[in-house]
């Protein structure tokens, strides 16, 4: 399953838990970016979706096509918001470490997120996340898409 919904400043996904639907998302995200011509880093903003739906569909639902993980993004006068929410338990993630593990089988994502993101936080239960990357410096914008419109 995958259904895309498109708002006034941006769009929403409901996807199954499953790993080829993160590509979906991926596509989704550089299609809105190229259409709404905002003044965002688009690597930083596509890894950041790209890691924490991977996060959602792999621990958050652990990969059951049986679970929905929701993602929204949109514009405003800072830049982008992203959330991401799955059906899992969540996880502590008041104990995790932000260090950047270069071996291993994982424990790159939340530093990655960390790195690229301007802000990030948990709801406390640890299965829903907002993502903020705020606009390039130095960029004035008159409207949320970024047009002047």
């Amino acid at each position: 399953m995958f259904e895309i919904k498109q708002t006034d400043r941006g769009f929403e996904i409901a996807m199954s838990a499953e790993l080829t639907n993160i590509d979906l998302a991926d596509g989704c995200m550089a299609e809105f970016l190229e259409r709404a011509g905002a003044p965002l880093d688009r690597f930083a903003v596509r890894i950041l979706l790209r890691e924490a739906v991977l996060n959602a569909v792999t621990h958050g639902s652990g990969q059951n096509p049986e679970l929905t993980v929701r993602f929204r993004a949109f514009l405003d006068e800072e830049g982008m918001v992203m959330e991401v929410e799955d059906e899992g338990p969540g996880f502590i993630w008041q104990n995790r470490d932000m260090v950047f593990e270069v071996c291993g089988d994982g424990g790159r994502g939340l530093p990655i997120m960390q790195m690229y993101s301007s802000q990030m936080s948990y709801n406390d239960v640890g299965n829903r996340l907002v993502i903020r990357r705020r606009y390039e410096r130095g960029c004035v914008c008159a409207s949320p898409t970024g047009r002047g419109d």
